[in-house]
């Protein structure tokens, strides 16, 4: 992991506005003629934490891994309560879940619902200034160390037994909400991979239970049978969604998309290639 470099929030802040930068689209130090295969926001602000490493590279060129450092380093907060200035923003403007800008904080309203940061981007008109938006549109955001920054330098050593205290429970419970974090980006990303489709029969053939997940990708054991129970098998279905993210569908999904029994009956067969004549009958050339 790179070193913040040593110097202020202050310092920092100011450097992004010194003459040659302020109101000028970023003259990215990496990709002079603008062709830029990076983000520039991330690529900026990686810049004025970081520099640049031993090869003239940005050491962080997309949201995601500027925000990670954070998690990394214990400073990382989600969401945008408690946000202030300095802090790095990782914004998500349609609120699917994934980083699509990145920027610095210089000021946050009272009730912190707006934010003012500053930075750049490599759209057309996207020059280095502050931009005020809603805090609504906030992912996550990190509280890197600065220079002179609680924990930093001589107030370390100059703090009170309470002060100390603070700062410990701070990174206490940092650290616990990045293993929260990590485990529940472990999550998502099983969740993501290797899943099946959920589908119910509300009155299933003889022999078959009401739910079923088909994995078509797998070459063997691509289907799941609930067992029989009292509930009809909506308890081990949930079980699939929400315990070992076996599938994409929730129950409540499946349900609501009930199939009649004979398509129903089709559809496993097709699954276990017990249907020959149904995929011949697909294949042949019309």
């Amino acid at each position: 992991m790179p070193d913040l470099l040593p110097r202020s929030m202050d310092d920092m802040l100011a450097s992004m506005g010194s003459p040659g930068t302020w109101g000028i689209t970023w003259p990215n130090p990496w990709w002079p003629s603008g062709n830029s295969t990076y983000d520039d926001c991330a690529a900026c602000v990686s810049f004025y934490l970081f520099g640049l490493n031993s090869f003239d590279n940005p050491y962080y060129t997309f949201v995601s891994q500027i925000q990670n450092w954070g998690a990394h380093a214990g400073v990382y907060h989600e969401g945008s309560a408690g946000i202030q200035r300095g802090d790095v923003i990782g914004f998500d403007w349609n609120g699917d879940g994934d980083y699509d800008h990145t920027e610095i904080a210089v000021a946050v309203s009272p009730d912190g619902s707006v934010v003012t940061s500053r930075g750049t981007n490599s759209n057309p008109g996207d020059d280095m200034r502050d931009r005020t938006r809603s805090a609504r549109y906030i992912l996550s955001y990190i509280r890197p160390p600065y220079l002179g920054s609680p924990g930093q330098g001589d107030e370390f050593d100059m703090a009170s037994l309470s002060d100390l205290q603070q700062i410990v429970d701070a990174a206490v419970n940092n650290a616990v909400n990045a293993v929260n974090q990590s485990r529940q980006n472990e999550k998502t990303a099983i969740r993501r991979e290797g899943r099946g489709r959920l589908y119910y029969c509300p009155n299933p053939p003889a022999g078959l239970p009401h739910f079923v997940v088909i994995f078509w990708d797998r070459a063997s054991n691509n289907i799941l049978y609930a067992n029989a129970d009292a509930d009809g098998g909506i308890t081990q279905a949930r079980n699939w969604n929400q315990l070992y993210y076996q599938t994409a569908d929730t129950v409540e999904q499946a349900m609501s998309a009930g199939i009649e029994p004979d398509r129903f009956r089709k559809l496993i067969d097709f699954a276990l290639g017990k249907d020959s004549a149904f995929t011949n009958q697909l294949a042949a050339h019309s």
